[in-house]
């Protein structure tokens, strides 16, 4: 599966998206599946208005 991260630019300061790496790595959470899950994108979305 393939997986694109879009995150808040809020939390840009304090959340640097390495928990997201790390439980896509050992498929846990929102990740569980016996599915190989390759991370293509990761990015802050353009804020909100």
């Amino acid at each position: 599966m393939k997986v694109g991260i879009i995150r808040c630019m809020r939390t840009e300061d304090y959340c640097l998206g390495t928990t997201d790496f790390k439980m896509v790595q050992e498929h846990k959470g929102a990740f569980e599946c016996q599915e190989d899950i390759e991370i293509v994108g990761f990015i802050n979305c353009g804020g909100c208005p």
